[in-house]
């Protein structure tokens, strides 16, 4: 069994998959907001799955930019006490395989491997939650980017000094309202830029129906610029909640791991 974890600045979820790709839930518990009860939690959680399940390998999807050779994440601005957190270094306790990745990475893995992208070869994952992520896949290969950090779409400049994300991610739901038309405007500028085949969407604002999938369609159709690109699809991502959780899962797997 390879165990698959997605932290998330809400909820950290975990999921384990067998050798046929069979999902198992694991565990789902708040992210703590302290920093020793972070890591106190997460690794109760942990033990408690080992005491169950034969696992061999634990995948990690850890939001914000990351270091994945070196296991280290640099910098999560919804976790901020995780900043230059030595996370392979903490899963090593375990004497398990270890990967680790960006969870919108996790998320676009999981769609195009087991979800919604499987016919499909180049690939945009858009998460909405907490914040706003992105996992970029073409020819049917994960792309990084010069420094690791390419799919950071929260971070696109959309109005006034004011960042995707801030316009149209958890807070901005919460302060504003609605903010289905501000995503479908963040999507255009996406597929105007790279032209995917398909963009998946995901996220705690997609999964509970908070942002309406008809608005956003709408809105990116009249800002795409190419007539045959307004024709790309735009879905839910398939694997609902546990698709970052996959994804982590999915690296040890695809790596023979």
């Amino acid at each position: 069994m390879k165990l698959g974890i997605d932290i998330g600045g809400t909820k950290i979820r975990a999921v384990l998959l067998d050798n046929k790709s069979k999902r198992i839930f694991a565990f789902n518990i708040e992210t703590p907001n302290n920093k020793k009860v972070f890591f106190k939690n997460l690794e109760e959680e942990i033990k408690k799955v080992f005491q169950n399940h034969k696992v061999d390998g634990i995948g990690i999807g850890l939001p914000g930019i990351i270091n994945a050779k070196r296991g280290i994440l640099i910098k999560a601005p919804h976790i901020q006490f995780l900043k230059n957190w030595q996370a392979k270094k903490f899963f090593l306790k375990f004497n398990k395989n270890i990967e680790i990745e960006n969870d919108s990475r996790c998320f676009a893995l999981a769609e195009a491997t087991l979800g919604a992208g499987r016919n499909f070869k180049n690939i945009v994952g858009l998460t909405i939650g907490t914040g706003i992520g992105g996992g970029i896949i073409i020819d049917e290969k994960v792309y990084y980017g010069e420094n690791n950090s390419a799919g950071e779409f929260g971070h696109i400049i959309i109005d006034n000094h004011k960042t995707f994300e801030q316009l149209a991610a958890k807070e901005a739901f919460i302060k504003y309202g609605d903010r289905s038309e501000i995503i479908g405007i963040g999507i255009a500028n996406i597929i105007n830029i790279l032209n995917p085949d398909i963009v998946i969407l995901g996220g705690g604002g997609i999964i509970s129906g908070k942002v309406k999938s008809e608005i956003v369609k709408r809105t990116a159709k009249k800002y795409i610029m190419s007539p045959s690109a307004k024709n790309t699809p735009i879905v839910q991502g398939k694997l609902g909640e546990d698709s970052s959780a996959i994804g982590a899962a999915l690296l040890l797997k695809l790596l023979n791991k």
